[in-house]
């Protein structure tokens, strides 16, 4: 009888076991499936991403950004936009033709966002700065007036606003909220007291080119 009453007790023993093992093994299941829905993540559509330029504030049109000249004389070629990839929207044609120091050249455009995020300028380029004498103008005195020629950029959002000199330019804390635009000033200038030419010169850049990000 005593034999019995332990074999009874090592089988509820075994059973009991048995319980937690198969609990334990169900919180295991249950704990692994938490942490996999935790860790999902949701990968955006490139597609939804869309900053653009465009020739008026209200909405993306693809003409061309208005010119001014300011002081002096010269005159400044039609640039062109380029909203062919989302994320690098740039301007081609920017040129100028300058007859005295002192004197620069503005366009004006705009930056849209369209898509459905957020987006931040990470970075301005652009291209090589090209001086060339027109006839009867000294290419040597060119080429020193040309060291005094600048592009300077102004890109304005909100109560943010960046005037820099330089191939490239890198930034943060620069936000474009969706649905939001910013006005852009693109100056080539003939700097004041600086070397001159004895004629007309023309002065070209590469093109310029925005670089938008979902994150800063």
């Amino acid at each position: 009888m005593h034999k019995r009453n332990n074999n009874n007790k090592v089988i509820i023993i075994l059973c009991l076991l048995a319980v937690v093992v198969s609990l334990s093994i169900g919180f295991s299941v249950f704990s692994n499936n938490l942490i996999i829905k935790q860790g999902a993540t949701v990968t955006p559509d490139p597609s939804d991403f869309k900053v653009l330029f465009s020739s008026s504030e209200n909405s993306v049109v693809e003409g061309n950004p208005s010119i001014s000249w300011h002081y002096g004389s010269g005159t400044g070629a039609v640039a062109k936009i380029d909203n062919t990839d989302p994320t690098h929207p740039k301007i081609t044609g920017l040129k100028a033709t300058f007859k005295s120091s002192g004197s620069y050249v503005q366009y004006k455009f705009y930056v849209i966002n369209q898509g459905s995020y957020d987006a931040y300028l990470k970075k301005i380029e652009f291209g090589t700065k090209k001086c060339t004498a027109k006839e009867g103008t000294s290419k040597e005195l060119v080429n020193q007036a040309c060291n005094s020629i600048q592009l300077l950029i102004n890109v304005s959002t909100g109560d943010i606003s960046t005037s820099d000199i330089g191939l490239t330019t890198t930034y943060t804390n620069h936000l474009l909220k969706k649905g939001e635009h910013s006005t852009v000033y693109i100056m080539i200038k003939y700097l004041t007291d600086a070397a001159l030419a004895d004629g007309d010169f023309d002065v070209e850049f590469g093109d310029l080119t925005l670089t938008y990000s979902s994150v800063d």
